[in-house]
């Protein structure tokens, strides 16, 4: 049995487990699973975990590699980052366990507040260290914490801005989801994560006739130009409010800028009013991407689809990919053809 302890130690908060009763080594065993080493102590990430934690995540999510930089932006830079939900398990100095939990102190732009939520975006024990009870700890540690953050469900994963997949692979990690689903969590839906051979990419000939069409009917088609900036950002803000936000200003900040072309950027337009968008990255990233919900069905989405991938074809890009759909939404991409490549398990839990 062990209590969770929290202490200060040159100024960091540091969560340390303590045993209390009998004490077992990890080559002992109960009901068939092996116990912890009684030196495993669970505490709060300090900066110079750096260089122990990214290698470890990379061997424990192999299909999913980091980097530094990446761990740095996506988790350390994180504007909600806090260190109580960031927690190691260590075996003396080495660590042998890391567990992100996410609870939102700033609402995304626009959206509806959301603080009674919580995410889990990285989680992972060192193979010779599973089944001895750490990974249950690090989850233990991660729910205390979000339970005194007032929250009321914790999510597996699709946090904004950043998240590193949509969830947890089945096939790749089945073991993670059998540990989630012993532990509470349930199955909400399985996204799914699509990729493009652009080097085969061909524009069907029926699309061609729907841009006609839409042009006939007065719809434009046009790059990034400085007279959309307004127009698109009210279109945001009524059709797709939160983080999607933040990824249009910052994409026509660097077209400002020079980092990216005008062309990275495709809008769709009519009477002033923007219909719809859609955008790439410098790199093969495709998205986001998104129609007024009143002009769904009329073919703007399929062209504005179609710019992108020609564009991204077109300055050398050989294939487009991007995580996260579902499968109503998978079939605009066909037109693009988007193939499936992952799916995901996307779980939550109601916390008690």
């Amino acid at each position: 049995m062990y209590l969770l302890d929290t202490r200060t130690e040159a100024g960091y908060r540091i969560h340390v487990a303590v045993f209390q009763g009998k004490e077992k080594m990890a080559n002992q065993t109960e009901g068939g699973q092996l116990l912890m080493s009684s030196n495993i102590k669970i505490r709060s990430y300090e900066p110079k975990d750096i260089g122990e934690v990214v290698p470890l995540l990379n061997r424990c999510l192999a299909a999913d590699p980091i980097t530094s930089e990446l761990f740095q932006r996506k988790v350390l830079l994180d504007i909600n980052y806090d260190p109580r939900g960031a927690l190691v398990a260590v075996e003396g100095a080495k660590i042998v366990g890391f567990a992100l939990g996410i609870v939102r102190t700033f609402k995304l732009e626009d959206s509806a507040p959301d603080f009674d939520r919580s995410w889990i975006t990285l989680f992972g024990v060192d193979e010779p260290y599973r089944r001895q009870g750490i990974g249950t700890r690090l989850l233990e540690g991660l729910e205390e914490y979000f339970k005194a953050r007032e929250c009321k469900m914790t999510i597996i994963s699709g946090y904004a801005p950043n998240y590193f997949v949509p969830g947890i692979d089945p096939q790749t990690y089945p073991e993670a989801l059998e540990f989630f689903s012993k532990r509470g969590f349930t199955e909400v839906y399985r996204p799914l994560s699509m990729d493009s051979d652009l080097v085969r990419l061909q524009t069907p000939a029926w699309s061609i006739e729907k841009e006609k069409s839409l042009i006939e009917a007065g719809v434009k088609f046009e790059p990034y130009n400085p007279e959309l900036i307004l127009p698109l950002l009210d279109f945001m803000k009524v059709e797709f409010p939160g983080d999607w936000q933040r990824f249009l200003r910052d994409a026509m900040t660097r077209i400002t800028t020079g980092e990216y072309h005008p062309t990275n950027l495709w809008i769709a337009h009519a009477d002033g009013k923007v219909l719809g968008f859609a955008m790439h990255d410098n790199g093969c990233r495709f998205g986001p991407f998104g129609v007024a919900q009143s002009e769904r069905g009329r073919g703007i989405g399929v062209v504005l689809l179609l710019k992108i991938l020609n564009g991204m074809k077109a300055k050398g890009l050989h294939n487009a990919w991007f995580l996260w759909t579902d499968d109503v939404a998978a079939k605009v991409y066909d037109a693009g053809g988007f193939k499936e490549t992952r799916r995901f398990a996307y779980m939550r839990k109601a916390l008690k």
